[in-house]
């Protein structure tokens, strides 16, 4: 079974002819790929200001970015557990849960994606 036809409203029927040096074609065609984009999906993202999917090294620095989250998430939790047998809270751990909170605000943002292969 095939794939459920669009409705006419959502058809890209439509064309627009752009005309390019052959540098600037390979530079738009790099970027696209940086994105893992189709050229015609990249213009047209950039074109209407539609959010950019994340390129492969966001993705690595967002997975790095967890870990080093789960480093901390592990410090925190011992410094509290310390912090619950002995009553005193560690020199620490107000510098712990600022890292905390600042990696967790970075992997959650919801900005919009920005080209940066230029």
């Amino acid at each position: 079974m095939g794939r459920p036809r669009l409705p006419p409203e959502a058809l890209r029927d439509t064309r627009v002819q752009l005309r390019l040096t052959a540098e600037e074609r390979a530079e738009l065609e790099r970027r696209a790929d940086a994105f893992g984009l189709s050229l015609s999906d990249y213009l047209r993202r950039r074109a209407l200001g539609s959010a950019m999917p994340a390129t492969a090294a966001e993705e690595r620095a967002r997975a790095a970015l967890a870990t080093a989250l789960l480093r901390i998430g592990v410090n925190l939790n011992q410094a509290m557990r310390r912090y619950n047998a002995s009553g005193r809270p560690p020199p620490h751990l107000p510098q712990l849960i600022e890292d905390v909170r600042a990696h967790v605000d970075w992997l959650v943002s919801d900005e919009p994606r920005r080209d940066r292969h230029r």
